[in-house]
């Protein structure tokens, strides 16, 4: 999905004493949220944002890694576990390393 139709939404591994059932935990979510589900984890970002949509393209990819990084550095998430759940995020997949498992490429490059 798009990174302005996903709602990315964790709880802090140090909070397991306000939300035990999902600290440590991130997921991505499509908007609308329907269900709901979002709001079993404390923090939330991406589609959540109404300034996401403001932003330019290189800003909102900008936006996007910085979440990451305050997920796992200093929220405590699993790398890995953020990784996965970025995953469903086309801009992710299309600017990690390409050798990374989950990488895609926006444009395929041509077969030989």
């Amino acid at each position: 999905m798009k990174q302005i139709e996903a709602i990315i939404a964790w709880t802090p591994a140090r909070w397991v004493e306000l939300r035990p059932e999902t600290a440590g935990q991130v997921v991505v979510l499509p908007v609308p949220d329907t269900d709901g589900a979002a709001k079993r984890y404390i923090m939330q970002a991406g589609a959540c944002s109404p300034a996401l949509a403001g932003l330019s393209e290189e800003s909102r990819i900008a936006r996007l890694f910085i979440d990451f990084q305050t997920i796992v550095v200093r929220d405590g998430i699993d790398p890995q576990t953020a990784h996965r759940a970025f995953l469903a995020i086309d801009e992710y997949r299309f600017r990690i390393a390409p050798d990374t498992e989950g990488a895609a490429f926006e444009d395929p490059p041509e077969e030989d």
